[in-house]
């Protein structure tokens, strides 16, 4: 079984650790590692996690801060995923193991949070317990009440992240440049989210958070500059405000199939999509008006019929997606192609950073030859729907681009088209 690094930061607040690291021991039942950093802890802190046989030490003379203090930790992680979890929560029953279990529903979600009772964002809800004696009873309510549910969101909060360790090593741990704390979290998730990750709430996953116990041994005044100074760091890396960029809408796609002969897998190539797809226009070059074909997808399909005589080729194609699509962008592919897992990550990366000056999108092909897959040409794939299209039987693709001689309006991208065949 897949083992949890759980990092933990302290800086004193004694009690809050020891009810922390008793909840875990006694509600978590799959393989786990505790590494604890501490930040310069004065009270019994340090005495009593000298004793604890089963945590990692790791003893800062000072306070490193919460990046640099969890980059410490997850250094020294020998699971298959980290988990940052703050020393002021209490854990209950089932809370990693439905984590877990939404961590690995899909291999493009790349961070998994909890409901708590004290958060900002989406993941506080509201509670009914008054006393910590009544929290387990709330959170088997809560679990049994949205039991395998998720919510996608943009932005979880540092107080429990658990990621794959592979996300982690991919996108990098907290920015150190975010000192004491505050925003790395918000950069950390914009990161994942770039690389084209999806991070969930695990909606049956509820833990007991206090809340700001270390940031409010500050004073009011040093917090409030703390947080200004911080939202200003992650300004000038990202050049804009860090929560535009966050919940900055989306580039959105429809998807034009060309669907030629009635042997071609429309199906494989549609459930290869629609994951990553808002809309989907079906062009039936079969000859056969057919609509009764059952498409597992929920996204919206409209389609249209061709004759067997027509030119139903790309010119064809890009004319009517003009014409009908209601989406950004209009992305080229035929229905013996598909999107594997990892170009279905890069695209919605992409969807997500596409600078919308851009018109158009070169992509690579692979097509199987003697069994294998073989890297082919490069094919115009995606284009905004409002460009100005010439008509493109009298110009070709390839003519067409290289007219567009500006780089931000035409670029290439390393997603790959995989064929069936």
């Amino acid at each position: 079984m897949l083992k949890v690094s759980i990092v933990i930061l302290t800086l004193n607040q004694f009690a809050h650790t020891i009810r922390c690291l008793e909840s875990i021991r006694k509600y978590t039942t799959e393989p786990y590692e505790l590494i604890i950093v501490d930040n310069g802890s004065t009270d019994l802190t340090l005495p009593y996690l000298r004793l604890q046989s089963d945590v990692i030490l790791i003893e800062n003379a000072v306070n490193a801060g919460f990046s640099k203090g969890c980059n410490q930790g997850a250094a020294l992680a020998t699971g298959d995923h980290i988990l940052y979890l703050n020393n002021d929560t209490i854990v209950t029953p089932n809370w990693l193991t439905n984590m877990l279990r939404v961590l690995h529903s899909s291999e493009d979600v790349g961070m998994v949070g909890p409901f708590t009772n004290y958060s900002s964002a989406h993941q506080q809800i509201p509670v009914t317990y008054t006393d910590l004696w009544d929290l387990n009873n709330f959170a088997k309510e809560h679990e049994h009440k949205f039991a395998g549910t998720v919510t996608e969101v943009r932005r979880l909060v540092g107080f429990c992240m658990l990621m794959k360790r592979s996300v982690v090593e991919e996108v990098g741990g907290f920015d150190e440049r975010y000192g004491l704390g505050n925003y790395e979290d918000d950069d950390l998730c914009l990161r994942t989210a770039n690389a084209g990750y999806r991070m969930l709430i695990a909606n049956d996953s509820f833990i007991h958070h206090v809340g700001h116990v270390t940031t409010n041994q500050l004073e009011q005044s040093s917090l409030m500059m703390l947080l200004h100074t911080n939202r200003e760091q992650a300004r000038r890396k990202w050049g804009a405000d860090i929560f535009d960029l966050l919940y900055k809408a989306e580039s959105t796609i429809t998807f034009c199939i060309r669907w030629r002969e009635r042997t071609e897998p429309l199906q494989a190539c549609i459930a290869s999509i629609h994951e990553v797809a808002n809309e989907i226009i079906i062009c039936n070059c079969t000859g056969e008006q057919r609509e009764d074909i059952e498409l597992e997808t929920s996204i919206p399909i409209r389609w249209i019929h061709a004759t067997e005589d027509m030119d139903v080729g790309e010119a064809y194609i890009i004319q009517q997606g003009s014409e009908q699509a209601t989406q950004d962008y209009i992305f080229l592919i035929d229905a013996s192609e598909y999107l594997a897992a990892p170009e279905r990550r890069q695209l919605r990366a992409l969807k997500r950073t596409l600078d919308p000056e851009v018109n158009a999108v070169w992509m690579l092909g692979e097509a199987k030859q003697d069994g294998l897959n073989e890297t082919g040409g490069e094919r115009l794939r995606l284009i905004r729907r409002n460009v100005q299209v010439p008509n493109l039987n009298e110009i070709s693709l390839t003519d067409f681009a290289a007219k567009q001689s500006d780089t931000t309006q035409h670029i290439k991208s390393e997603i790959r088209v995989a064929s069936f065949v």
